[in-house]
Protein backbone atom coordinates (compact mmCIF):
# COMPACT_ATOMS: atom_id res chain seq x y z
CA UNK A 1 0.00 0.00 0.00
CA UNK A 2 1.75 3.50 -0.88
CA UNK A 3 1.82 6.08 1.49
CA UNK A 4 0.54 9.54 0.50
CA UNK A 5 3.40 12.01 0.00
CA UNK A 6 3.66 15.50 0.70
CA UNK A 7 5.96 16.19 -2.16
CA UNK A 8 8.28 20.06 -3.08
CA UNK A 9 10.07 19.31 -5.74
CA UNK A 10 13.11 21.06 -6.79
CA UNK A 11 14.54 21.32 -10.46
CA UNK A 12 18.16 21.57 -9.55
CA UNK A 13 20.37 23.55 -12.48
CA UNK A 14 24.04 23.52 -11.47
CA UNK A 15 25.37 24.83 -14.79
CA UNK A 16 26.53 21.56 -15.56
CA UNK A 17 28.33 22.24 -18.68
CA UNK A 18 27.82 19.22 -20.97
CA UNK A 19 27.32 19.17 -24.51
CA UNK A 20 24.12 16.69 -22.81
CA UNK A 21 22.56 18.14 -20.72
CA UNK A 22 19.53 21.36 -21.06
CA UNK A 23 19.67 24.18 -19.25
CA UNK A 24 17.27 24.67 -16.47
CA UNK A 25 17.30 27.69 -14.23
CA UNK A 26 16.10 26.71 -10.51
CA UNK A 27 18.17 26.89 -7.33
CA UNK A 28 21.00 25.47 -6.79
CA UNK A 29 22.35 22.26 -5.58
CA UNK A 30 26.41 21.26 -3.99
CA UNK A 31 29.64 23.04 -4.20
CA UNK A 32 29.59 24.45 -8.51
CA UNK A 33 33.23 25.00 -8.23
CA UNK A 34 34.09 21.46 -6.28
CA UNK A 35 32.77 19.33 -9.34
CA UNK A 36 34.18 22.05 -11.89
CA UNK A 37 36.57 19.74 -13.36
CA UNK A 38 34.05 16.75 -13.58
CA UNK A 39 33.09 15.60 -16.81
CA UNK A 40 30.82 13.16 -18.94
CA UNK A 41 31.51 9.57 -18.41
CA UNK A 42 30.69 8.58 -22.25
CA UNK A 43 31.32 5.34 -20.56
CA UNK A 44 28.91 5.41 -17.97
CA UNK A 45 26.26 7.85 -19.63
CA UNK A 46 25.75 5.24 -22.63
CA UNK A 47 24.46 2.46 -19.96
CA UNK A 48 21.62 4.98 -18.56
CA UNK A 49 17.68 3.98 -20.09
CA UNK A 50 17.17 5.69 -23.02
CA UNK A 51 14.36 7.84 -21.03
CA UNK A 52 16.37 9.24 -18.83
CA UNK A 53 19.32 9.46 -20.78
CA UNK A 54 17.18 11.54 -23.52
CA UNK A 55 15.41 13.26 -20.94
CA UNK A 56 18.19 14.42 -19.41
CA UNK A 57 17.32 14.57 -15.99
CA UNK A 58 17.46 12.30 -13.02
CA UNK A 59 14.65 12.16 -10.82
CA UNK A 60 15.71 11.89 -7.29
CA UNK A 61 13.87 11.59 -4.02
CA UNK A 62 15.51 13.30 -0.82
CA UNK A 63 14.87 14.31 2.37
CA UNK A 64 16.76 17.58 2.72
CA UNK A 65 16.96 17.99 5.77
CA UNK A 66 19.93 15.69 7.05
CA UNK A 67 23.31 18.06 8.45
CA UNK A 68 26.05 17.28 7.00
CA UNK A 69 24.10 15.08 3.91
CA UNK A 70 21.65 17.15 2.40
CA UNK A 71 19.80 20.05 3.77
CA UNK A 72 18.68 23.68 2.67
CA UNK A 73 20.91 26.74 3.21
CA UNK A 74 18.79 29.34 2.20
CA UNK A 75 17.13 28.59 -1.15
CA UNK A 76 20.14 26.21 -2.16
CA UNK A 77 20.52 22.20 -1.17
CA UNK A 78 23.65 21.99 0.17
CA UNK A 79 25.92 18.84 1.91
CA UNK A 80 28.36 16.10 1.40
CA UNK A 81 25.13 14.02 -0.51
CA UNK A 82 24.11 17.25 -2.73
CA UNK A 83 28.00 17.38 -3.47
CA UNK A 84 28.32 13.81 -4.44
CA UNK A 85 24.53 14.14 -6.48
CA UNK A 86 26.22 17.17 -8.44
CA UNK A 87 28.95 15.79 -9.67
CA UNK A 88 27.46 11.75 -10.39
CA UNK A 89 25.02 13.80 -12.32
CA UNK A 90 27.47 15.79 -13.96
CA UNK A 91 28.98 12.43 -14.41
CA UNK A 92 25.89 11.08 -16.44
CA UNK A 93 25.60 14.18 -18.56
CA UNK A 94 22.17 14.40 -16.50
CA UNK A 95 20.15 17.74 -14.58
CA UNK A 96 19.24 16.07 -10.75
CA UNK A 97 15.74 16.76 -9.95
CA UNK A 98 15.16 16.63 -6.52
CA UNK A 99 11.44 15.95 -4.64
CA UNK A 100 12.27 16.78 -0.86
CA UNK A 101 10.52 13.53 0.40
CA UNK A 102 10.35 12.12 4.53
CA UNK A 103 12.19 8.68 4.37
CA UNK A 104 8.64 6.66 4.58
CA UNK A 105 8.19 8.05 1.97
CA UNK A 106 11.21 7.13 -0.46
CA UNK A 107 10.19 3.68 -1.20
CA UNK A 108 6.61 4.48 -2.30
CA UNK A 109 8.09 7.12 -4.06
CA UNK A 110 9.85 4.73 -6.17
CA UNK A 111 7.33 2.19 -6.45
CA UNK A 112 4.73 4.60 -7.62
CA UNK A 113 7.84 6.03 -10.14
CA UNK A 114 7.57 9.40 -9.52
CA UNK A 115 10.69 9.41 -9.18
CA UNK A 116 14.05 7.20 -10.32
CA UNK A 117 16.50 7.26 -7.58
CA UNK A 118 16.29 7.63 -3.76
CA UNK A 119 18.99 8.89 -1.14
CA UNK A 120 20.23 10.95 1.17
CA UNK A 121 21.84 8.90 4.09
CA UNK A 122 19.69 6.29 2.82
CA UNK A 123 20.68 3.10 4.31
CA UNK A 124 21.09 -0.59 2.90
CA UNK A 125 19.59 -2.57 4.80
CA UNK A 126 18.41 -6.51 3.60
CA UNK A 127 14.42 -5.53 4.39
CA UNK A 128 14.64 -2.58 1.98
CA UNK A 129 16.52 -5.28 -0.49
CA UNK A 130 13.28 -6.77 -0.49
CA UNK A 131 11.70 -3.54 -2.31
CA UNK A 132 14.39 -2.23 -3.96
CA UNK A 133 17.90 -2.41 -5.05
CA UNK A 134 20.63 -0.30 -3.54
CA UNK A 135 23.53 1.13 -5.47
CA UNK A 136 25.73 1.75 -2.66
CA UNK A 137 28.61 4.44 -2.46
CA UNK A 138 29.85 5.40 1.48
CA UNK A 139 30.16 3.51 4.77
CA UNK A 140 27.44 4.16 7.73
CA UNK A 141 27.38 3.08 11.27
CA UNK A 142 24.93 4.04 14.18
CA UNK A 143 25.43 5.76 18.03
CA UNK A 144 23.54 5.90 20.33
CA UNK A 145 22.81 9.70 21.77
CA UNK A 146 21.09 10.02 25.03
CA UNK A 147 20.12 13.42 27.03
CA UNK A 148 22.82 15.59 27.93
CA UNK A 149 23.90 14.19 31.53
CA UNK A 150 23.07 9.93 30.72
CA UNK A 151 20.30 10.24 33.69
CA UNK A 152 18.80 6.90 32.45
CA UNK A 153 22.22 5.37 32.85
CA UNK A 154 22.50 4.01 28.86
CA UNK A 155 25.93 2.60 28.01
CA UNK A 156 25.22 0.38 25.25
CA UNK A 157 22.29 -1.59 23.49
CA UNK A 158 21.84 -3.23 26.53
CA UNK A 159 21.38 -0.87 28.91
CA UNK A 160 17.92 -0.11 26.91
CA UNK A 161 15.47 -3.21 28.80
CA UNK A 162 12.88 -1.28 29.76
CA UNK A 163 13.61 2.17 28.19
CA UNK A 164 13.03 3.60 25.26
CA UNK A 165 14.55 3.61 22.40
CA UNK A 166 13.39 5.74 18.74
CA UNK A 167 14.90 5.85 15.56
CA UNK A 168 13.71 6.45 11.66
CA UNK A 169 10.66 4.58 10.33
CA UNK A 170 12.04 1.19 8.92
CA UNK A 171 15.68 1.98 9.61
CA UNK A 172 18.67 -0.10 11.24
CA UNK A 173 17.83 1.92 14.60
CA UNK A 174 14.83 0.39 14.69
CA UNK A 175 15.73 -3.06 13.79
CA UNK A 176 18.72 -2.63 16.16
CA UNK A 177 16.20 -2.03 19.19
CA UNK A 178 13.46 -4.41 18.45
CA UNK A 179 16.10 -7.03 18.42
CA UNK A 180 17.15 -5.87 22.02
CA UNK A 181 14.00 -6.10 22.78
CA UNK A 182 13.70 -9.35 22.12
CA UNK A 183 16.99 -9.84 24.06
CA UNK A 184 15.50 -8.04 27.43
CA UNK A 185 12.43 -10.49 27.03
CA UNK A 186 14.26 -13.56 26.63
CA UNK A 187 16.23 -12.61 29.71
CA UNK A 188 13.48 -12.19 31.77
CA UNK A 189 14.10 -7.98 31.48
CA UNK A 190 11.47 -5.47 30.68
CA UNK A 191 10.82 -4.76 26.60
CA UNK A 192 12.10 -1.90 24.70
CA UNK A 193 9.89 0.62 23.87
CA UNK A 194 10.46 0.96 20.00
CA UNK A 195 9.65 4.11 18.88
CA UNK A 196 9.36 5.09 15.25
CA UNK A 197 9.40 8.62 13.66
CA UNK A 198 9.23 9.97 10.01
CA UNK A 199 12.70 11.33 10.28
CA UNK A 200 16.12 11.52 12.27
CA UNK A 201 15.23 15.15 12.76
CA UNK A 202 11.69 14.06 14.44
CA UNK A 203 13.44 11.03 16.43
CA UNK A 204 16.10 13.99 17.51
CA UNK A 205 13.22 16.05 18.73
CA UNK A 206 11.61 13.65 20.47
CA UNK A 207 14.76 12.89 22.58
CA UNK A 208 15.55 16.57 23.55
CA UNK A 209 12.13 17.06 24.40
CA UNK A 210 12.03 14.14 27.15
CA UNK A 211 9.93 11.67 25.11
CA UNK A 212 12.32 9.14 24.11
CA UNK A 213 15.40 7.90 26.29
CA UNK A 214 18.09 6.93 23.33
CA UNK A 215 18.16 7.82 19.73
CA UNK A 216 20.33 5.37 17.94
CA UNK A 217 21.57 7.82 14.73
CA UNK A 218 24.02 7.63 11.81
CA UNK A 219 27.25 8.70 13.78
CA UNK A 220 28.11 11.30 10.82
CA UNK A 221 24.93 12.64 11.28
CA UNK A 222 25.10 12.66 15.52
CA UNK A 223 28.62 14.08 15.32
CA UNK A 224 26.69 17.02 13.15
CA UNK A 225 24.34 16.85 15.91
CA UNK A 226 26.45 17.51 18.89
CA UNK A 227 27.50 20.48 17.66
CA UNK A 228 24.49 22.25 17.52
CA UNK A 229 22.80 20.79 20.60
CA UNK A 230 25.89 20.35 22.89
CA UNK A 231 23.60 21.91 25.92
CA UNK A 232 21.03 18.78 25.78
CA UNK A 233 22.88 15.66 23.95
CA UNK A 234 25.84 13.47 23.81
CA UNK A 235 27.05 10.36 22.52
CA UNK A 236 27.92 7.27 24.21
CA UNK A 237 30.11 4.15 23.02
CA UNK A 238 31.49 3.63 19.19
CA UNK A 239 29.85 2.89 16.24
CA UNK A 240 27.96 -0.03 15.85
CA UNK A 241 26.00 -1.81 13.43
CA UNK A 242 28.45 -0.56 10.64
CA UNK A 243 26.39 -0.93 6.89
CA UNK A 244 26.35 1.46 3.96
CA UNK A 245 24.76 3.94 2.78
CA UNK A 246 23.46 3.78 -0.98
CA UNK A 247 20.78 4.96 -3.91
CA UNK A 248 17.95 2.85 -4.21
CA UNK A 249 16.46 2.28 -7.62
CA UNK A 250 13.67 -0.27 -8.65
CA UNK A 251 14.92 -3.88 -8.83
CA UNK A 252 14.01 -3.82 -12.89
CA UNK A 253 16.15 -1.42 -13.47
CA UNK A 254 19.20 -2.79 -14.39
CA UNK A 255 20.44 -0.47 -16.95
CA UNK A 256 19.94 2.22 -14.46
CA UNK A 257 21.98 0.38 -11.54
CA UNK A 258 24.50 -0.43 -13.76
CA UNK A 259 25.03 3.50 -15.03
CA UNK A 260 25.14 4.59 -11.00
CA UNK A 261 27.89 1.98 -10.22
CA UNK A 262 29.72 3.25 -12.93
CA UNK A 263 29.43 6.92 -12.40
CA UNK A 264 30.62 6.45 -8.88
CA UNK A 265 33.31 4.24 -9.95
CA UNK A 266 34.15 7.28 -11.78
CA UNK A 267 34.41 9.74 -9.30
CA UNK A 268 36.31 7.59 -6.99
CA UNK A 269 38.58 7.10 -9.54
CA UNK A 270 39.21 10.34 -10.58
CA UNK A 271 39.62 11.78 -7.02
CA UNK A 272 36.81 14.24 -6.91
CA UNK A 273 34.92 11.88 -4.50
CA UNK A 274 37.84 11.75 -2.27
CA UNK A 275 38.08 15.48 -2.82
CA UNK A 276 34.55 15.67 -1.44
CA UNK A 277 33.88 13.68 1.77
CA UNK A 278 37.72 15.29 2.68
CA UNK A 279 35.38 18.66 2.36
CA UNK A 280 32.99 17.80 4.79
CA UNK A 281 35.71 15.72 7.44
CA UNK A 282 34.31 12.44 6.46
CA UNK A 283 37.13 10.43 4.99
CA UNK A 284 36.46 7.68 6.88
CA UNK A 285 33.29 6.90 5.27
CA UNK A 286 34.71 6.28 1.70
CA UNK A 287 34.48 3.03 -0.01
CA UNK A 288 37.30 1.76 -2.77
CA UNK A 289 34.30 0.64 -5.30
CA UNK A 290 30.42 1.42 -5.48
CA UNK A 291 28.49 -2.02 -4.78
CA UNK A 292 25.50 -3.11 -6.03
CA UNK A 293 23.34 -4.31 -2.64
CA UNK A 294 26.64 -4.30 -0.82
CA UNK A 295 25.07 -4.60 2.80
CA UNK A 296 25.23 -8.58 3.95
CA UNK A 297 23.48 -8.18 7.36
Amino acid sequence: MLMKMNFASFVVAAALASTHAPSIAAPQIGDQDMVASVKVSEDARKLLPANIRDSGVLKVGAFTGISPYLYMQGENIVGLEADLLLALSKTLGLIPEITNTKFPALIPGLMSKRIDVALSAFSDTLERQKQVTFVDYTRAGQILMIAKGNPKKILSMADLCGKSAAGPISGPAVTLAQEQSKKCVSEGKPPVDVQQYPSPADGLLALQSGRTDSFANDYVAARDSLKMFPEKIETVGQPFALGLHGAAVRPDEKQLQAALEAGYNALIKSGVYGKILDKWSVPDIAMDKALINGSTK
